[in-house]
């Protein structure tokens, strides 16, 4: 007698684009938050420079991109928050939309500092990242007019509209915290003892 041999093994269906590429369920959440925070990065950088670009309180506007940075840097860890730093104050840099090439330093220093403080000495509440972050923002722009002060891209009498626009940021930074606390925890959080 011949028996006809019935395939025993069936291999599964591929449903979709996503199982292809063999990415665990957290490695796809880390995923979508690091792109959301690119997708929030790139959305700031367009209303600064399209609409805060235009509108002057006292002479001065704001600059959402590096407050947002410095934000993201004292919410995360400092090895994380290094890298984003580095990366998106490149990116900034790169867009055009920065200061100078002296920014992606200043960024990346300032945020790495400023996160271990944080973490070092305080709990992680909003009232210590908001300390945190505004501490940050003000050093940014203190930072920002010595290097345009150098660099001979401004004078003496422009220092109360750096001041001021660290206030700005001081008040925006409440705004950002909402949504980037979101973003980051996408995919958990660290635990630590």
């Amino acid at each position: 007698m011949f028996f006809k041999r019935k395939h025993e093994f069936r291999p599964d269906k591929n449903r979709s684009v996503l199982s292809k590429l063999y990415l665990t369920k957290l490695q796809r959440l880390k995923v979508l938050k690091w792109l959301l925070m690119m997708a929030a990065l790139v959305f700031l950088s367009i209303v600064q420079d399209v609409i805060m670009s235009r509108i002057s309180i006292f002479g001065t506007t704001t600059d959402l991109v590096a407050y947002a940075i410095l934000l993201v840097c004292v919410i995360l860890d400092p090895e994380v928050g290094c890298v984003f730093a580095l990366v998106s104050s490149m990116v900034y840099q790169f867009s055009g939309s920065a200061p100078g090439p002296y920014v992606i330093a200043l960024l990346t220093i300032l945020g790495v500092i400023v996160s271990i403080l944080r973490q070092s000495y305080l709990r992680y509440s909003f009232g210590s990242v908001y300390l945190s972050a505004a501490v940050a923002v003000m050093v940014y722009e203190i930072a920002l007019f010595f290097a345009g002060l150098f660099l001979e891209h401004t004078t003496m009498s422009a220092f109360p509209h750096f001041l001021l626009t660290g206030v700005y940021g001081a008040f925006l930074i409440p705004v950002l915290y909402g949504v980037f606390t979101a973003i980051c925890k996408i995919g958990g959080e660290t635990w630590k003892e």
